[in-house]
């Protein structure tokens, strides 16, 4: 936000002030927040489609949609996909993902947040980032090294006690 000028100032002649170090008007921070929030949902919305897709693709029945920030879903499911039809012990009832799509990365600090939102909620499940920088279709998981190296661990796990894994179609 630092360095950013309002375009509305002869208009509105008024600065926010916030300790936020911008000069924005309260016009502008408006709009920029409203564009925040879009494309944080068309992200959101868009890995909660191919989180669907491959779950077809498997055969599973699980259903991934974006979790809505309005009302009170947000205070009993702080991760920003939530599932339906996942039984208790599926993968996915165990992680958090956190979907990110900005030009300047904070891993350390998104990390963080989705750790204090599992421990405050009391469900302590798993962070996985999904970040992307704007403009660009690459997206990239984060997950911390023991959390991967658990995951790794329990599918071999799995993958050898079973006869047969099944494909995608």
């Amino acid at each position: 936000m630092i360095g950013l000028k309002c375009k509305n100032f002869e208009i509105c002649e008024k600065l926010v002030e916030d300790n936020k170090k911008s000069s924005l008007c309260q016009l502008c921070r408006s709009a920029m927040g409203r564009r925040s929030k879009r494309k944080g949902n068309a992200n959101e919305l868009r890995f909660s489609k191919y989180l669907n897709e491959q779950f077809q693709v498997y055969g599973l029945d699980y259903i991934a949609k974006r979790t809505p920030r309005s009302g009170g879903i947000q205070e009993f499911e702080p991760a920003d996909i939530m599932f339906r039809l996942t039984p208790p012990a599926s993968i996915f009832s165990q992680i958090h993902f956190e979907n990110k799509n900005c030009a300047v990365w904070d891993i350390r600090g998104w990390m963080e947040d989705a750790i204090t939102k599992e421990k405050n909620t009391g469900r302590n499940r798993k962070p996985i980032l999904i970040i992307r920088r704007p403009s660009e279709r690459e997206e990239y998981a984060v997950l911390r090294m023991e959390d991967l190296v658990e995951l790794l661990i329990s599918l071999d796990a799995y993958k050898t006690s079973k006869d047969e894994f099944k494909q995608p179609n």
